[in-house]
Formats: structure tokens, sequence, C-alpha cells
């Protein structure tokens, strides 16, 4: 059991009563004790929240089997949303063929508008207890970001080389935080890793840093989509040779990244790219769980039209529909879709 001010199981680092998972090293924290919203921490009465059997209903042992039908319990990891502010918000899921999963995003958004941060990290599934890397290194990330000043000067260059700077100092932390989880594990050969991939959107500019194929675009509602940057991977290389991007999706050697996060890392630092937006739309940030399915921003764009056409028009509705969708082309990998709607009109 969680209780406030205690420590976390797998790496002895202090949580906080509402944590659903440690944020240092990722790892679930069930069930969680909460304080009641008039008392403080010090005075805090401690509860016990436990989620019911999703699929009858029935109370959930410690061993995480349902003490009624028996069905095993699902992680909070399976499957969860955030929605830091009305316009913006993200899905994660494990998709359909994978047993856990590793994907991991963190958001923060003003509310009015003016200040989004969207950070997504895809665990390398060949390196055992990738969920934990990622996780730590998305939450690094986002609270680097989320904390960092504001620009000083007003105009797209500055506000570009502010937020590329502090970009890097988040891709940073988030390397340090997924190899702080490693090191809570011990020496291993394949250390726990994952990819990285951060947007920043001050105003009308979104300036994005990566490491590996996790992926942002810009999908307006009126103009031409856009990928806002080329994953570090074998696959660009096939294609930067003259090979045809549908042709390099069907090599084997395609989704082998060349640059992440993780104890093994060769290089942490980001690559980045900006953009002036003109016009609504979304900004778009995902794992390879999504795109797999849809890698031209033309196809996420039409996707996204599909979705707002039925109804579907706030961010969490959006990345839920985009899940979804992934799950029902197969959902043969972990899948994270976080979006914010940009609309000039409504800043």
């Amino acid at each position: 059991m969680t209780v406030i001010g205690s420590t976390c199981p797998e790496c002895a680092q202090s949580v906080a009563g509402e944590d659903a998972f440690c944020e240092n090293c990722g790892a679930q924290l069930t069930p969680t004790a909460v304080a009641a919203p008039s008392e403080t921490v010090a005075e805090a009465t401690i509860a016990v929240v436990a989620a019911p059997c999703l699929e009858c209903g029935g109370a959930v042992a410690d061993d995480g089997f349902c003490s009624v039908c028996g069905k095993k319990a699902p992680s909070a990891r399976d499957h969860w949303q955030e929605s830091p502010a009305a316009w913006v918000g993200g899905v994660c899921d494990k998709g359909v063929v994978h047993s856990r999963n590793e994907d991991a995003m963190a958001l923060a958004a003003l509310a009015d508008r003016s200040l989004a941060v969207l950070v997504v990290c895809d665990g390398v599934t060949s390196a055992p207890d990738s969920d934990r890397a990622a996780m730590a290194a998305a939450r690094a990330a986002c609270e680097t970001l989320s904390s960092s000043s504001l620009p000083t000067s007003a105009g797209v260059a500055s506000t570009v080389s502010h937020w590329s700077a502090a970009i890097t100092r988040a891709c940073l932390d988030a390397n340090a935080a997924a190899v702080g989880v490693a090191r809570s594990l011990g020496n291993r050969t394949e250390p726990p890793s994952c990819t990285f991939v951060a947007a920043v959107l001050d105003h009308d500019v979104v300036t994005v840093g990566w490491a590996g194929d996790s992926r942002a675009y810009w999908l307006p509602d009126d103009s031409a989509p856009v990928q806002l940057m080329l994953d570090h991977s074998l696959g660009t290389e096939l294609i930067r040779g003259g090979m045809m991007p549908a042709e390099a999706e069907q090599n084997a050697t395609f989704h082998t990244i060349t640059r992440w996060l993780g104890a093994d890392s060769v290089d942490s630092t980001p690559e980045l790219a900006s953009m002036q937006l003109e016009g609504a739309g979304w900004l778009l940030v995902c794992s390879d769980g999504l795109w797999n399915y849809a890698s031209p921003a033309v196809a996420l764009q039409s996707l996204v039209r599909d979705q707002m056409a039925v109804g579907h028009g706030t961010p969490v509705e959006v990345a839920e529909a985009l899940v979804r969708w992934a799950n029902e082309q197969g959902g043969h990998d972990n899948i994270t879709a976080a979006v914010a709607r940009y609309e000039p009109s409504l800043r």
C-alpha cells in the first residue's frame, strides 16, 4: 500500500498520496492513499482507494485478481488519459498485442491557451523495464518544461531560441531519469531505454525536440499538414538513400532507432525544429503505435477530420478516437496520442 509521505517500493523515492505512478522510476503505485481536501498532509486521514474489477465490479484482491470472477485486473498503465486544460489532452494505451504498456506521456498547459507542453516517450521493447524508463523520462521532461520561465522577448526567433534551449535541458533531464531507473535495477546488458519527443506550443509558435522515432505533426483544418520532424532510425536512412517511404516502411530495419535515451545511449541530445502556425488545427505528438498505421501527415489529418465530423471535438475525444482506430487496425504496439487544439480566434 502507498500512503502519504511514504516511499516507492521499487526505487525508495518519496511519493505523494495522489500519485498513481512513481515520479522517479515510473512504477505503478496502487492502491493509492488520499487525503481529504480539507486536511493538511500531516493531519490527513488515510483512505485506501481500490478500483473494482472492470469485468464484474467485484473487489480486486491483493494478488491483482478479482475475488469474484477471477479475472486479472488491468493495470492503471494499460489505458489512461490526461487533460491539463480544456484545449489539451492525451490518451496512452497498451494496444491489443502487447502484455504491458511501455509508452508514457506527460502533459501541461495554461488555461488561457498561451502555452502547452506535450511529451511522449516510447519504451524500447527489447530492453526489460523500459516502461519505467519511459514514464520517468516523460515526467522529468514535462516538469523541466512546465517549470521553465517564459521568453522575455517577443518574436518568433526569440521564442524558438528560448524553447529550444529548454527542450534540450528537458531531454537531458529525461535521459538522467531513464539512467536513474537503470541504476536502481542494477547492472544489465540491456538497460531500460526509450524514445523521446517534446513539443512546446507558445502562442502561435511550436518548438519540437526529439530523439528516436516518436513523432510530432501539425494538422491544420484547411491547409497542408506537416510532419514536424524526421525519425532517428534506419528507416530514415533508407529514405534518404533514395527508397520510397512506402517501400522503406516494409523493410525489416525500418524501426531500428539510431538515437534514444537510457544508460546505453550514445547521444541523448535532441534534434530540434520549429514552426509558426497559421490558422486553426491540431498539434499531435504520438508514438509509432499510432503512426505505424497512418504514417503520412495527410493520413492523420484525414483521421482527425473524420472524428471532428462525427462530433468528437475535444482533445481527449480526438485522442481516444485515434487510439481506438489504431487498435482496430490490429494494435500491434502500444499507442499514445497527445493533442493540443490551436485556434487563433480563441487566444
